[in-house]
């Protein structure tokens, strides 16, 4: 069973809370993934009459009965597992419309109701391929400046380059946001100009090396060796001496 749980490029896990106003954590699922929605609060599973997980608070997706197997509701069939004892859920190949808040609730045998765990998904489709284009070029005998502009679908960012055959200085151009949870960024790093393009579930890249654009920084592989030919020429005979 595969679960999706974002580094990439981040996940916020929900710390849960047994006290009224659980607040909901933020979860970014890649699109087409499945997510965990767990429930750890031990003492709020004591007693339990039945319990339920709703989504944006309205939309039933499953309710157990005490002693009963879960009710799957229609618009989750095959789509949510039910693995554990705890109530925790599975919800399988997530959506961009299964975007929203989930809450399980719990109904005591006295007739109380108890929110046990509550999150914020978000679904993220992967980032696209940014491109990464140099817009002018200036160059002497021993150094280079260039232009390059980092773009996305959404935003795009400039930034110009000083190079000499040690290094390169960057003005401009570190970081920028497009539509909310992406991010754009161009920087340097071993030799090429990198345009990174992200989210919170993925990232890309395109990069261009910098003495492709800065030729004159190549520097020259050194001549071939001009092989030395010796002539032996003998104008005296040598014999060895016998003793």
């Amino acid at each position: 069973m595969k679960l999706f749980v974002s580094l990439l490029f981040v996940v916020y896990e929900l710390s849960l809370c047994e006290s009224k106003g659980i607040s909901a954590g933020t979860v970014f699922v890649l699109k087409g993934e499945d997510v965990l929605l767990n429930v750890t609060a031990a003492d709020v599973l004591q007693d339990v009459s039945s319990f339920s997980w709703t989504f944006n608070e309205k939309k039933k997706v499953l309710t157990v009965d005490n002693g009963k197997k879960p009710h799957v509701f229609p618009n989750y069939t095959r789509r949510v597992e039910f693995p554990v004892n705890n109530f925790s859920v599975i919800l399988k190949t997530l959506q961009e419309a299964d975007s929203g808040v989930y809450t399980a609730e719990v109904t005591k045998l006295s007739g109380d109701v108890t929110k046990a765990a509550k999150y914020k998904i978000k679904v993220q489709d992967r980032a696209s391929l940014p491109l990464l284009t140099v817009d002018s070029v200036s160059r002497n005998s021993s150094s280079c400046s260039f232009t390059v502009t980092c773009s996305s679908q959404d935003s795009h960012i400039n930034s110009t380059f000083r190079c000499d055959n040690q290094t390169c200085s960057q003005e401009g151009g570190e970081r920028s946001e497009g539509i909310p949870d992406t991010f754009l960024q161009v920087h340097q790093s071993n030799g090429s100009i990198n345009c990174n393009y992200s989210n919170h579930v993925s990232w890309t890249n395109d990069a261009k090396i910098i003495k492709d654009v800065c030729h004159q920084l190549v520097v020259p592989p050194p001549p071939n060796p001009v092989p030395i030919i010796l002539e032996y020429s003998s104008q005296f005979s040598f014999s060895p001496s016998l003793v």
